[in-house]
């Protein structure tokens, strides 16, 4: 435990990185412990090393528990975060699996996010955003002194937010030593070029690059290799090749394509291409271009330049040949042992990680451990029991949603989208989500947690549009703003699902909204998540406020006009409906046991409803519920009913309300048909004012 700054935990695998980067490792002091699980495909490149085994310093029983956990797709378990914490200093991570999460909930020491570069449009703060949420991003900044972005190129921070560029410590890719044996052997007797492509058929990026090359180079000799899950149709592609044979190809071929034009990403085969000395034909702003100074020979801007190139070394025009070979040593020279082990000691001293890294009194790591084992119940392996409770408080916030829309142009009236992928500025953070898929994006765990920087509060109501995964599909899902809970039911189908509305009453504000997962599933696979619900938008809107007279005047209808159940199309008086089916000749049969119809204008004091419908099966005839605000009645219903027949229900309501629910006592599926029918309605009307009380007076014997 005393010896806990010297072990860095590193949850890499990765099999060309792992020979040169562990054995760096040890050899600037440290004790290093590689996870023996793979995580599942599609992880390439995985590799395992028990080797490094024997740098530890640690219990027997502690390495055997290690050793048979797996760090990438499971969650940390108490025992687990109690003996990492215990014994190692540093942790080495990548977004891969749950590993970044885990480590920034529960490990207590130096954090090293490893980042090897991405595509010119992606940055890693939005990679740990999609594949963890801002919740973690905001853990991140909570523990900003001890994490590390440990970057493999020198300039990956300049495209990234503070949090990340602020804490840059650059630790530069090596070669491993098997891959210096034949340094500077390449003869070029093969006049063929080399072009590597992994997953020419499977992967979008590789099988447009495929194609591009086929169609560029086609007609010159060349050989193409590469693992392929798909078998390709080319006789000039090998597919995956050995170690010893990917070298022998190094060392024959004429010349190596390399067409990426990423900025901050390169692939280890032109770099293994310029240690053993073969030309290299790539593109002008490259990393591949940084890396050699911008001043390479084979650097091109275009296809055309491109092709002259290789046609001049296939013709072996040894000038250029020479002048290509001699420019690209510096790029083999910026991951020589040399260069690599001389940056990463100067800059773990001048960044501060060694001093992070300082050894600790027994006395300190008596006290730390005790108190680790006294509160192990509660903080399951830490010395905190929240050691993130700063970051995941809801923000306190005085802005009404009028301020939150002045101020940004933005509240929650205006909705949220989660088919884009980044959230409005109003948001505080969400948590219990993962990366936008393009439809949506699905819940992790068992909560959803949106926290806006405004509060709601009063009447309003709140839609949410979502898909049900598993058994969540068809479940009452609890939606609890403030101090109540209403209950949405999801379809499965993504086409299927449309905006469900809850009705909430809040007497005090409340900035906080969550969505519980009644049975978050475990995915199979690659996918390590637990989801159950694929979140689409939600948002909220007033409730109604007109009157039936002031509807009359601004939209010219109202339900003194009444809703015919036989066409298409509601009255422009109808803000939504819920819990009926498409219309028929006749009208349209309830689908459900709720039915549901919002108005765009109130109702209150003495009015009619007068309803045309017909019950099914064990419907008729038995009560029905009908609910105006908090005021219900029933109806019994017949089989069938007259042209001129209806069926009148009489409220007077105190307090306005624009909400009619009907319940249907006994929903059943007829034979062949999807629905669950109950209700057939035909028309739906209501008489107000001086129309209503006449006609309930003449109800009551009256005049």
């Amino acid at each position: 435990m005393v010896k806990r700054h010297k072990r860095i935990l590193w949850l890499l695998n990765h099999r060309t990185l792992m020979p040169y980067e562990a054995g760096l490792i040890r050899r600037l002091g440290f004790e290093i412990f590689i996870p023996k699980i793979l995580p599942k495909p599609p992880f390439r490149s995985g590799a395992i090393d028990p080797t490094h085994d024997i740098s530890l310093s640690i219990p027997r029983n502690v390495l055997e528990k290690l050793n048979k956990f797996n760090f990438y797709e499971d969650v940390w378990t108490t025992e687990i975060v109690t003996l990492i914490n215990r014994y190692f200093g540093a942790v080495f991570v990548i977004p891969h699996g749950r590993q970044v999460e885990e480590a920034v909930d529960n490990f207590e020491g130096q954090i090293v996010f490893r980042a090897f570069g991405l595509i010119n449009d992606q940055t890693y703060r939005q990679v740990v955003d999609d594949l963890y949420g801002p919740l973690t991003l905001r853990k991140i900044a909570g523990i900003k002194g001890r994490f590390w972005f440990g970057e493999a190129y020198d300039h990956l921070h300049e495209c990234e937010a503070p949090l990340f560029a602020e804490r840059s410590l650059f630790l530069p890719v090596g070669i491993p030593e098997t891959l210096l044996s034949t340094a500077g052997e390449w003869s070029g007797s093969d006049r063929k070029i080399l072009f590597i492509c992994p997953h020419a058929l499977t992967s979008p990026y590789y099988s447009a690059m495929y194609r591009q090359f086929k169609k560029d180079f086609g007609d010159l000799p060349h050989v193409i290799v590469g693992e392929q899950p798909v078998p390709v149709p080319d006789t000039h592609h090998l597919g995956f090749v050995t170690d010893e044979e990917l070298r022998s190809l190094y060392l024959n071929c004429a010349v190596l394509y390399y067409p990426s034009i990423e900025i901050r990403h390169v692939h280890y085969s032109p770099i293994e291409a310029a240690v053993n000395g073969m030309p290299i034909v790539f593109f002008k702003g490259s990393l591949l271009d940084r890396l050699g100074g911008n001043s390479t020979k084979g650097r091109v801007g275009s296809i055309p330049e491109a092709r002259y190139l290789i046609e001049r070394i296939l013709l072996r025009d040894s000038d250029l040949i020479e002048e290509i070979k001699k420019d690209q040593q510096k790029i083999a020279g910026k991951f020589s042992d040399s260069y690599c082990s001389q940056t990463w000691h100067a800059q773990m001293e001048a960044r501060g990680f060694f001093a992070a890294m300082k050894r600790e009194s027994r006395f300190s790591v008596l006290l730390r451990e005790t108190s680790r084992t006294l509160l192990k119940p509660i903080a399951h392996g830490r010395t905190k029991v929240q050691p993130h409770k700063r970051a995941v408080q809801p923000v306190r916030t005085s802005l009404t949603a009028e301020q939150a829309r002045a101020a940004s142009g933005w509240s929650i009236y205006q909705g949220i989208d989660f088919r884009v992928s980044e959230v409005p500025l109003m948001v505080d953070y969400i948590s219990g989500l993962s990366a936008n898929e393009g439809w949506g994006r699905w819940s992790t765990g068992r909560k959803i947690t949106i926290v806006l920087r405004h509060h709601v509060e009063g009447t309003f109501r709140f839609y949410v549009r979502a898909v049900g995964y598993g058994p969540n599909a068809a479940t009452p899902i609890p939606v609890t703003i403030g101090s109540q809970t209403r209950s949405v039911r999801l379809s499965s189908r993504i086409e299927d699902a449309t905006r469900q509305w809850l009705d909430f009453d809040l007497r005090r504000p409340t900035n906080v909204i969550e969505i519980s997962v009644p049975h978050p599933v475990r995915l199979e696979m690659d996918d390590t998540r637990s989801i159950g619900i694929g979140m689409i938008e939600i948002g909220a809107a007033p409730r109604a406020i007109m009157s039936a007279a002031q509807a009359k005047l601004v939209l010219a209808s109202s339900l003194e006009d009444g809703i015919d159940f036989r066409t298409p199309d509601f009255p422009i008086f109808v803000e939504r409906v819920q819990g009926l089916s498409t219309n028929e000749t006749w009208g349209r049969w309830s689908d459900g046991q709720h039915v549901l119809l919002e108005l765009k204008h109130t109702l209150s004091g003495r009015f009619r409803l007068l309803v045309r419908a017909i019950g099914y099966g064990p419907n008729i005839g038995v009560p029905v519920s009908v609910k105006i605000g908090r005021q219900a009645r029933t109806l019994k219903l017949p089989a069938q009913i007259g042209p001129d027949d209806e069926l009148t229900l009489d409220f007077n309501l105190r307090e306005a309300a624009n909400i009619i629910e009907i319940t249907v006592p006994h929903p059943m599926q007829p034979p062949g048909d999807g629905r669950a029918v109950g209700i057939g309605f035909l028309n739906l009307r209501a008489e107000v004012g001086s129309s209503a009380i006449l006609a309930a007076n003449r109800h009551r014997g009256g005049l």
